[in-house]
């Protein structure tokens, strides 16, 4: 049986505390990157501050009713409605809405007589990015929302 000095117990235990500290900072940074500039797509860049953003909604395979998707302004229970739309044949539902405000999404599916609906939401936001393209330009985050369905039972 292998026995371990109190001076190796207590230098496992600070190597499990500094592994679990840099974890935690890794992930903290991970988290922190959306709209950071990592990520610019400089293709969406535009030149002048925009004042409305695009709604990307991904939504699964069109039925023969179509999908009806709706956007409400705030959670849902705010019941602030935007919008509706029957969408048929699309994978993405787009909307135009003003930025900094959040956004509640829902896409109602009918498969072999039942209901489901998938909720998301977003709150699109606006950035300045003076050096990852080749001019400075301002681009939006925020704006998508995954409204696939993930199984049905």
């Amino acid at each position: 049986m292998c026995r371990l000095s109190k001076k190796e117990l207590n230098r496992t235990d600070m190597m499990k505390r500094f592994f679990y500290l840099i974890l935690n900072l890794i992930i903290i940074f991970a988290m922190s990157c959306e709209g950071s500039e990592l990520f610019v797509n400089c293709s969406d860049c535009t030149a002048n501050e925009p004042y409305e953003a695009t709604l990307k909604c991904k939504i699964d395979l069109d039925t023969h009713n179509g999908i009806l998707v709706q956007v409400w302004e705030g959670k849902l229970e705010d019941s602030i409605f935007v919008d509706s739309k029957r969408v048929f044949g699309d994978f993405v539902f787009k909307k135009t809405v003003p930025l900094n405000r959040y956004y509640t999404v829902t896409a109602t599916y009918v498969i072999d007589n039942k209901t489901y609906i998938a909720v998301g939401s977003a709150s699109p936001k606006v950035k300045h990015s003076e050096s990852k393209c080749d001019e400075s330009c301002y681009y939006v985050y925020g704006n998508e929302v995954d409204l696939r369905l993930k199984y049905t039972k």
